[in-house]
């Protein structure tokens, strides 16, 4: 079987992650995959922020915890207050946050979108895991959590699509269920 096609069949959600780090070159390498993903006019108006600092990891784990209990931003409240929420899964080595300018993006949602689907299917490739993680985007301009976002580098303007937990899976690589029926609908 062609690898990308074994890769996109294969690659699973991973909630488990061995606290070993993730080399640099292989995390360059997964990021460089990302960036490569397309977008409409070619605009490119992603930034991927990469966090290794597990006290960072920590930090933006706290504050988004905090931001979700605000008024008008409890979509996930009672999610992330339950014992043992965390954005890396307690574990994983590397966080990732990938956002996107919307005044220079035609559609952000997408471009952020196809940055992660790239991600994931390169550290698949590479023996990794990832899960993505949702619950940042709807509090991102929270004033407490902007200023977590801004010391990360992360610009003003920008959204943020979609979030990913990456590092070495730990225990056995989950199967994938079945899938729908009528997902596929051809018309000749």
């Amino acid at each position: 079987m062609n690898e990308v096609i074994k890769a996109l069949l294969e690659r699973r959600s991973i909630r488990k992650f061995e606290s070993t780090p993730v080399d640099e070159e292989t995390l360059q390498t997964i990021l460089k995959a990302g960036i490569y993903a397309p977008s409409a006019r070619n605009s490119q108006a992603w930034q991927v922020t990469a966090i290794t600092n597990p006290q960072i990891i920590e930090k933006v784990n706290q504050a988004m915890k905090t931001a979700s209990q605000t008024p008008g931003f409890d979509k996930y409240a009672a999610f992330v207050k339950q014992e043992g929420y965390s954005i890396n899964f307690k574990t994983a080595p590397v966080f990732l946050i990938v956002s996107v300018d919307p005044s220079a993006s035609f559609a952000p949602p997408e471009e952020g979108a196809l940055v992660l689907g790239n991600i994931f299917l390169a550290a698949h490739s590479l023996g990794l895991g990832t899960c993505w993680v949702n619950q940042l985007g709807p509090i991102c301009d929270e004033p407490g959590f902007r200023a977590i976002l801004t010391e990360l580098g992360v610009p003003a303007a920008y959204r943020i699509i979609g979030c990913a937990a990456l590092g070495h899976p730990a225990g056995n690589h989950p199967s994938a269920p079945a899938r729908k029926e009528g997902a596929i609908n051809i018309v000749r």
